[in-house]
């Protein structure tokens, strides 16, 4: 589902892995796979983020996952990504 917005390279062909790791994304993010896409171009860069991810999200962290969502909105906002 990658669309045009965005100027990285995005893989076009995800290992069996990463397409399950995909279908994740989709069932408990969102359906648009750029960033992902655009990650998974360094293996190793798209396992630190999806940890991240899972650490933040996930319950792991003690920040509060409200902050989480006001600092994502806010880095979102002033890098001009439509997410």
């Amino acid at each position: 589902m990658a669309n045009d917005y965005g100027h990285l390279p995005k893989v076009e062909k995800l290992s069996d892995i990463n397409a399950n790791r995909l279908a994740t994304w989709y069932s408990k993010a969102y359906e648009d796979d750029n960033l992902f896409r655009t990650l998974a171009i360094d293996e190793t860069t798209l396992s630190m983020f999806l940890d991240w991810v899972g650490v933040m999200y996930g319950g792991g962290s003690e920040i509060d996952r409200h902050m989480v969502e006001l600092c994502r909105i806010r880095m979102a906002n002033q890098n001009e990504c439509f997410h």
